[in-house]
């Protein structure tokens, strides 16, 4: 899947490629762009709502599908999902 599946804009994937120091116009690196893709995962997702009604138009995002997206290019890459809830651990030793 590619992020303009995900409806992230050309503006948006120019801004990724731009701060990971890759030319547009170069040829494709998958892996490069992968990385790319995963160290400006806020900006991918700052670019999509998750529901948008406006005069009974509605556009619905699947986020599941974006985080299996993620989660593939975590994997991949041996890279820490940050999207992932994590365990918390609390200090409860003042109910005993």
């Amino acid at each position: 899947m590619s992020l303009g599946n995900l409806n992230v804009s050309d503006t948006d994937i120019d801004v990724i490629l731009l701060k990971a120091g890759m030319d547009a116009d170069a040829p494709a690196d998958i892996a490069a762009c992968d990385l790319a893709a995963y160290n400006r995962v806020s900006v991918v997702l700052a670019s999509m709502m998750q529901n948008v009604s406006e005069g009974g138009y509605s556009i619905s995002w699947n986020m599941d599908a974006v985080k299996l997206w993620y989660n593939a290019i975590c994997r991949e890459l041996g890279k820490e999902n940050v999207l992932e809830a994590k365990p918390k651990i609390r200090n409860r030793s003042n109910f005993w």
